[in-house]
């Protein structure tokens, strides 16, 4: 307060003094009336500061979807929205690329069946050909699957009398023929496969084989197949551990599952060409040791930044950049900060760069550095933003919340060598979409089949998935290695 201010308020701070009791009183009256109103108006501004920020909080969960945060496409709805795709214009025409090797049917050497097709008469003066030898003029061949049978085998063991001692020498069935009847390694390895990578339910595999080859088979009979697969497949499983724990890169990811009526969780660990799932209760770093992987890896590992993951120090991190580069498109557009724009177009900069520097084995020093320069600066405006915006409202009790960039930011600059360890060590990737793409198909059989009823059943289909994706990625025929699970014989080694 002023010197002039203050005399004045003395003067009428006199005046009143001065004045008769009456009046006294209802200035007194009024002073209660302002404070007690200026106090609800405070609350009421508060109030309203804190509700603003929850309607804000509101929107921003509405706003979000599965390109611009890590929602996944199926909580998406049947709303119509227009799909954004975050990677940007190549400047390249639809459709295949010159130098693209296609696939489609080529001609075969040997074909199954030959069936000539020849004139019997000239077609100039009418004479009979019959017995004119002709020559090939034009072939074409036609790709075709037999009719679907089952071929049925009988083993039928011979007993036979000595001349000699008259002793009976009976003979032996081969290894697997247990039962009267049964269904043969092939026909139980199609069962397996259609359920595991098909993800069809048994009662649709039997009205499979009833419709194509006539033989109805029972639900029991596939559960039977998969707990042979399972059995047969663990000394893979403990050969496929070894041989993911030695990789330089491995991607690593988790999904929720329904199991026993609660949720569990589906882990993969993932290179190029192999793959393993495990289920747990847990999420977290016990659920993610149980897989005997990850605790055990030295090399680079790529996740979407999950913090449980920050706990293993026996190897080098690399963070997804799919999800900074959907988080950055929530925040420069919802909550119209710049600076997430100019990290999107830096980070999109730097994989083009990648892409372009493994031709030659790395990015040049100088680049590198200044892409770095680049990437730290705009951190630094993204922090000076959030320093100079207002804070939000305290909560009744905990930290003060952050915004949504803030939090981001935050990630971008602590973690910053992990988030940019595709452009320093060219063997890792720009994102984790390996690991993501593996688990896709855990969510859609969680959709077909709805759960799984026991655990066991979910570690079951765990195995032979690992076996089926690995096999895929190794080039292996999918149902002759199932075939070898079946009959308990080794499988091919695993290469690359």
């Amino acid at each position: 307060m002023s010197t002039n201010e203050y005399a004045k308020s003395s003067q009428i701070y006199v005046l009143i003094e001065q004045a008769p009791e009456a009046l006294r009183g209802y200035i007194r009256f009024l002073e209660e009336r302002f404070t007690g109103h200026s106090q609800i108006i405070e609350r009421q501004t508060q109030q309203i500061q804190s509700l603003t920020e929850r309607v804000k909080d509101l929107e921003a969960r509405i706003a979000k979807n599965s390109s611009n945060s890590s929602k996944p496409p199926s909580s998406d709805g049947q709303r119509k929205s227009k799909t954004q795709s975050l990677r940007g214009r190549t400047g390249k025409k639809p459709g295949g690329q010159p130098g693209r090797v296609g696939k489609t049917l080529e001609k075969v050497d040997s074909p199954d069946h030959i069936i000539e097709h020849a004139q019997n008469s000239c077609r100039g003066c009418g004479s009979s050909l019959e017995n004119v030898i002709g020559e090939c003029a034009e072939a074409r061949q036609v790709f075709d699957i037999p009719e679907p049978h089952m071929v049925v085998t009988e083993h039928r063991v011979i007993s036979k009398h000595c001349p000699c001692c008259a002793i009976k020498t009976k003979g032996c069935f081969p290894d697997g023929i247990t039962a009267h009847v049964q269904y043969g390694e092939r026909a139980r390895a199609l069962m397996v496969y259609l359920n595991n990578q098909h993800l069809i339910p048994f009662e649709r595999i039997s009205q499979f084989f009833e419709d194509i080859y006539g033989k109805k088979t029972s639900p029991s009979t596939i559960i039977k197949a998969n707990s042979r697969a399972f059995r047969n497949l663990e000394l893979f499983e403990a050969g496929l551990k070894a041989y993911l724990t030695a990789s330089q890169v491995l991607h690593f990811d988790e999904t929720g599952v329904r199991c026993l009526k609660t949720t569990y969780w589906v882990h993969v660990s993932a290179s190029t060409r192999a793959t393993l799932y495990h289920v747990h209760k847990k999420r977290g770093r016990e659920g993610m040791v149980a897989g005997g992987v990850i605790d055990f890896f030295c090399g680079t590992g790529v996740h979407d930044g999950l913090k449980t993951y920050s706990s293993f120090e026996n190897m080098v991190h690399s963070l997804c950049n799919s999800h900074h580069l959907r988080e950055l498109k929530f925040v420069y557009e919802q909550e119209d900060e710049a600076w997430a724009k100019e990290m999107e177009t830096i980070l999109l900069q730097m994989k083009k760069e990648a892409e372009a520097a493994r031709g030659v084995g790395k990015v040049p020093e100088e680049r590198l550095l200044a892409l770095r320069k680049e990437y730290a600066s705009i951190v630094l405006r993204g922090l000076n933003f959030h320093v100079s915006a207002a804070p939000l409202p305290k909560g009744q009790r905990g930290r003060r919340k952050q915004r949504i960039g803030k939090n981001l930011l935050d990630r971008l600059s602590d973690g910053m060598d992990s988030v940019i360890r595709f452009l320093t060590d060219l063997s890792v990737p720009f994102t984790n979409n390996l690991a993501e793409q593996d688990l896709r198909m855990i969510k859609v059989q969680q959709k077909i089949s709805g759960c799984f009823r026991d655990l066991t059943g979910a570690t079951m289909f765990c195995r032979i998935r690992s076996c089926v994706s690995t096999a895929r990625k190794q080039g292996w025929s999918i149902l002759n290695t199932l075939m070898s699970a079946i009959k308990g014989h080794p499988l091919p080694a695993m290469t690359g």
